[in-house]
């Protein structure tokens, strides 16, 4: 018998009558009951003999037994049930009351492991049904977000197609007008058409920018590779900026050790590309003044093997650790976006957010790896960012 909320109710029997409601079980001795007597004292309650006991009470089913037992059921030194036996010839003694005080012990302990048992059972179910609840939460979350990137996606693509057509009509006519010789002898109205159609090369490099990152999340891209000369790439690209480094006071510093490095496996004007998009970050983020630095050397990686590693480092603002790997994803901005003018070049310049991500889809297309490092952002201090590119190189 087990107590719940102090009424006993049987949990387990052996020799009861078959078909017998045995929720009503009780028995009584001397007008006190059998169980409570137990309970309250914490002892083991032995009657030799029913019939020498005065107002002896048991249900009318119950078959008329001699002797009666009950022992005890201690957990953590609270009664928590009684071990009732009875037998209908002889009495029970102290070595049968020894006996069951052992089996006592040994049936709370079963008990206390079944409760356990149940518990942790409970709980292992209620933690299925969370974990199950969680997975298929983020699993109905990873599909809006991959909705949501698909849109985008399409948004982009569609934008850059839309924005292309009228961007060649403009350019065009402005071409037109500047050919013009009564607009060339204006010098007022031959500024405003270059100031405008500086305004349309920015916004076609925008739109440009737009449709690479629609073909790289289509996969359009397929880069065909051959031997490059990278340090040639390097100075392409470093002649593309000679005047916007000239006009923001910046030193480029095209190091000797690009001179040394093998033909690398790429598309040159994929490559071109890549670099000039993060070369234009490390300008972009760097103030007046200060340098971008451009080193390689011939490493060993464990995924490429012996390879070609460009390092591009700056003295700007630096990036701090949380956005290491975010930046080369589309769209994704450093600082406050309404602060930023719309500038390829200029320091802090604002973008599409599209450059690092281009770059980033790029490298990895040609089978290569391209990260950040940098000890964190502080506009005073300048701490500086330096960018990696490893691309295999051609094999002999």
């Amino acid at each position: 018998m087990e107590d719940v909320n102090s009424v006993p109710r049987i949990r387990a029997h052996r020799g009861l009558p078959e078909n017998t409601d045995v929720s009503g079980f009780r028995l009584k001795i001397n007008g006190a009951d059998f169980y409570e007597s137990v309970v309250r004292k914490g002892e083991m309650l032995l009657i030799g003999d029913v019939d020498a006991v005065k107002n002896w009470v048991q249900p009318d089913w119950l078959p008329h037994h001699r002797s009666w037992l009950g022992v005890p059921l201690y957990a953590k030194d609270n009664v928590i049930g009684l071990l009732a036996l009875s037998r209908s010839k002889g009495s029970f003694n102290g070595d049968d009351g020894l006996m069951a005080a052992t089996f006592a012990m040994q049936a709370t302990v079963a008990l206390e492991n079944a409760r356990l048992y149940d518990e942790v059972t409970g709980i292992n179910q209620m933690m299925e049904r969370m974990v199950s609840q969680r997975v298929e939460e983020l699993n109905n979350t990873y599909q809006t977000l991959a909705q949501h990137d698909k849109n985008k996606s399409a948004f982009i693509q569609v934008a850059a197609h839309e924005l292309r057509t009228p961007l060649t009509v403009i350019k065009g006519y402005l071409g037109m007008l500047q050919a013009d010789q009564n607009i060339q002898n204006n010098t007022i109205l031959l500024q405003a058409i270059d100031g405008v159609l500086q305004g349309t090369n920015r916004l076609h490099q925008i739109v440009n920018s737009m449709l690479d990152v629609a073909r790289l999340d289509s996969q359009a891209i397929n880069p065909r590779v051959e031997p490059v000369n990278l340090n040639l790439i390097l100075r392409l690209v470093n002649k593309d900026y000679t005047n916007d480094l000239t006009n923001r006071n910046l030193i480029f510093n095209l190091e000797e050790s690009t001179r040394n490095i093998p033909p690398v496996l790429a598309d040159p004007e994929l490559l071109k590309k890549a670099i000039d998009h993060v070369i234009v970050n490390s300008i972009k983020f760097t103030p007046d003044g200060g340098s971008i630095t451009i080193s390689a050397d011939v490493v060993e990686d464990a995924r490429l093997g012996r390879c070609a590693e460009l390092r591009i480092k700056d003295t700007g603002i630096g990036i701090d650790s949380e956005h290491h790997k975010i930046i080369f994803e589309k769209l994704y901005q450093l600082g406050t976006v309404e602060l930023h003018s719309s500038s390829r070049t200029n320091y802090k310049g604002g973008g599409a957010g599209l450059g690092l991500a281009i770059a980033s889809g790029i490298i990895k297309a040609m089978q290569g790896s391209i990260w950040v490092e940098s000890p964190g952002h502080d506009e005073e201090k300048f701490p500086g960012s330096t960018f990696f590119i490893r691309l295999p190189l051609l094999k002999e």
